[in-house]
């Protein structure tokens, strides 16, 4: 069976950039990597490990000894590198806010849509899955587990339990059945941890490179971390206000039908 974890970044009122980050692997190699990370933990005690506080030195990675480059290097290197190793691919989709509200949200189709911006990244992000799993003909079922605190919950259980619906043929085309989601602690599932990281890392290169760069203003150059992630396999997909004008003339059901920047 494969496992998916997911979570969001950029879900708070004031960013315009929504981000839903997944990764998927077998639950032998998931085992592997809550060993691996347990390990990382006894060496470092770094506690529960959420991106944006390591960044930002808040938390527990306010304490003196967190402003230890080496250590905070050594760290988070641990952690890309166990990612990288363990899981078998990444999925991430980005979506410009304000230009989804106005674009699709102030269509004659937005029933064919989500209300909430993760709630459709997530659903773009099941489309990747989707067609991966075509791709290498795989025919296992997919277990999805998101942070319990995740925006759009009930637009997730909705997305989900029409999907199942479809009984046999749900399962033989999205590998999902009855009951095949849930939410989770974040503090008890370290493998959510590690999709905090790609979530977080997505969402910092979509502010500071992508859409500067896209819009002309200054932008950062990108992070060593989300290279190395992004060097392992991985689809990563944004909607912007182009892709989604061509979206909505299309009327597709299917958000990965569409062209999206990638």
């Amino acid at each position: 069976m494969f496992i998916l974890y997911c979570d969001d970044s950029g879900t708070h009122p004031k960013s315009d950039v929504a981000v839903a980050a997944c990764y998927v692997s077998t639950t032998e190699q998931w085992a592997e990597c809550k060993r691996n990370w347990n390990e990382a933990n006894d060496r470092e005690k770094f506690g529960v490990f959420h991106m944006a506080d390591f960044v930002a030195k808040r938390e527990q990675f306010a304490a003196s000894e967190w402003s230890d480059k080496t250590k905070r290097y050594r760290t988070i290197r641990a952690l890309i590198n166990l990612i990288a190793t363990r899981a078998q691919i990444g999925f991430a989709a980005v979506v410009e806010k304000s230009a989804y509200d106005d674009v699709v949200l102030k269509s004659a189709l937005r029933h064919k849509f989500q209300d909430n911006h993760y709630a459709f990244c997530i659903r773009l992000c099941t489309a990747m899955v989707n067609r991966w799993r075509e791709k290498y003909g795989y025919g296992e079922p997919v277990q999805y587990v998101f942070d319990r605190v995740s925006q759009g919950k009930g637009e997730i259980d909705r997305m989900f339990g029409f999907l199942v619906s479809g009984g046999d043929d749900a399962m033989g085309r999205y590998g999902v059945y009855k009951d095949c989601w849930s939410f989770e602690d974040k503090a008890e599932v370290s493998q959510l941890q590690a999709a905090d990281i790609w979530a977080w890392e997505n969402y910092w290169n979509a502010v500071n490179h992508f859409f500067p760069k896209k819009s002309g203003m200054p932008w950062k150059k990108q992070r060593r971390s989300y290279l190395t992630l992004r060097d392992a396999p991985c689809i990563v997909k944004y909607h912007v206000r182009e892709s989604l004008k061509q979206l909505v003339e299309e009327g597709s059901n299917d958000p990965n039908l569409t062209t999206a920047t990638k």
